[in-house]
């Protein structure tokens, strides 16, 4: 098992990957709201790939999870009470954990959202930031184990008919020990450089939809 950045010739087991966590979660407890030609894009993941913002988790030649880091929390989640007063390009927003479905349960998405977190120590973040849909708690559970605090909640358009606004939560993990944190400081090591390397967003969407 390797975990590394994604290059463009993992597209489309990137893909393949995403398009059937979409198809096995339609209709679930923890549905995500991702579905075939809608959320994720083709163009949203070769954005992610392109500016070196996704992780792979590659097993016998094959993608069992992927994950997309850049600075893009959403616009509507703009005036929440962020624990770190940090401007966009020092904050690192992380989207669309997967695992493919045989792979769950064996700490794939914990390694994934701690390469996040090591790649944003590195490029000297100050914070990290995500959201995940209200219904799913075994995702909510794995972040605040990994220091996550909820800020938040918003009814975020996913653009589907049959369930068009969905409930979601938004957390926050400061990364460094910095007097930007409001109310809480973790014992994080410090980026070495204290440069951040800025990530590329990704091409906006219409509605927020992570």
């Amino acid at each position: 098992m390797h975990t590394r950045l994604a290059t463009a010739g993992d597209f489309g087991g990137i893909m393949n990957l995403y398009l059937a966590t979409a198809d096995a979660m339609v209709g679930t407890p923890h549905d995500c709201y991702w579905r075939r030609g809608g959320h994720p894009t083709p163009a949203f993941i070769k954005a992610f790939i392109h500016n070196q913002g996704m992780f792979v988790v590659e097993e016998n030649g094959a993608i069992v999870a992927a994950v997309g880091m850049d600075h893009d929390i959403g616009h509507d989640y703009g005036d929440l009470p962020w624990l770190v007063d940090a401007p966009d390009e020092h904050v690192t927003a992380i989207h669309l954990l997967a695992v493919r479905e045989d792979r769950r349960g064996t700490g794939i998405a914990r390694r994934l959202l701690r390469a996040c977190l090591d790649e944003a120590r590195r490029r000297g973040m100050q914070s990290a930031r995500l959201d995940a849909t209200a219904n799913n708690a075994p995702a909510i559970a794995l972040y605040q184990s990994e220091g996550f605090l909820q800020v938040g909640a918003a009814s975020v358009d996913v653009g589907l008919e049959e369930n068009p606004r969905v409930p979601f939560v938004v957390m926050e993990r400061p990364i460094q020990q910095t007097r930007a944190c409001r109310s809480w400081l973790w014992n994080v090591p410090s980026s070495k450089t204290n440069v951040p390397v800025p990530f590329v967003s990704p091409p906006s969407l219409p509605t927020l939809l992570k």
